[in-house]
């Protein structure tokens, strides 16, 4: 079993995904306990022929680097969660089909995860790709280092803007629990607090996750869909964070569960707004 493994859901990548898997397979370059995951959910475009080029131009290990081929598009949770249970490793790291990771980006994590067993969340710095395809820098900067876990859990709820550290590597443990059929709005806020509640957050100045960013009607089309928590979806959202929320203090004093609960639902409606309510 590798301590590592690399899911890549992919659906309609054809312009970015080559780039992707490179910088992936760039990995095994200094770190040899890996397995990669590539998941193509029903591409309608030529994602797969970008994919396959790619691997037959990289040395790797045969059986290290997988692609696993659906005919139909079965959903992005599918997808998501479809690499992460078909691969089996100590440690998991998610890369978007269309963004990448800097060289040494697993070995770093690799080495942090295993040298703190009180980091839970192993990040490189931020790096935007821009629609016209420039790298720029753009800090994002987040401090997930308090003691308590419901103090980086709340600390989270407050502050989390960009959810580019979804893309940290983390451990597979610290998932135990968690509720993967919740298909609200924004989980990746859910999942984020999910794993600080385990540990704190690194991120590294030595490698970067380079996030692709794409144009305004893209983005408003994803509202639309109702992908992103806002003031007319933001019910499940709040049930799935206070839910996840109850089952993570079911051990700690009532006192302390209670204000836990006040405290991160006056955060939610302070962000989010009350429940249905729309703007005007």
């Amino acid at each position: 079993m590798p301590r590592v493994a690399i899911g890549v859901p992919v659906f309609n990548e054809q312009n970015y995904i080559a780039k992707t898997i490179a910088s992936v397979i760039a990995q095994f370059e200094d770190c040899s306990d890996l397995e990669i995951l590539i998941s193509d959910n029903g591409s309608t475009d030529h994602s797969i022929r970008e994919i396959e080029a790619v691997l037959d131009l990289f040395p790797k290990p045969s059986s290290a680097v997988r692609l696993s081929k659906h005919e139909t598009n079965l959903g992005a949770h599918f997808n998501f969660w479809h690499v992460y249970d078909e691969t089996d490793s100590d440690y998991f790291l998610w890369v978007g089909g269309h963004d990448q990771i800097s060289r040494s980006y697993v070995s770093l994590g690799l080495r942090h995860l295993d040298q703190f067993p009180e980091v839970a969340m192993f990040c490189g710095k931020h790096q935007a790709i821009l629609p016209d395809d420039r790298v720029v820098e753009d800090p994002v900067e987040y401090k997930f280092s308090q003691e308590h876990p419901i103090e980086r859990y709340l600390r989270s709820m407050a502050t989390l803007v960009n959810c580019y550290i979804f893309h940290s590597m983390f451990r597979r443990s610290s998932l135990n629990g968690f509720d993967r059929e919740n298909k609200a709005p924004s989980l990746d806020h859910v999942f984020i607090s999910r794993l600080l509640w385990s540990g704190r957050l690194i991120q590294s100045s030595e490698c970067s996750y380079l996030r692709r960013y794409f144009d305004e009607a893209i983005s408003s089309e994803k509202i639309a869909r109702g992908s992103y928590a806002h003031q007319s979806n933001n019910v499940q959202f709040y049930d799935a964070y206070l839910g996840d929320l109850e089952k993570l203090s079911l051990d700690m004093p009532e006192y302390l569960r209670s204000w836990a609960r006040h405290k991160a639902t006056d955060l939610l409606i302070q962000r989010f707004g009350i429940p249905f309510a729309k703007s005007r």
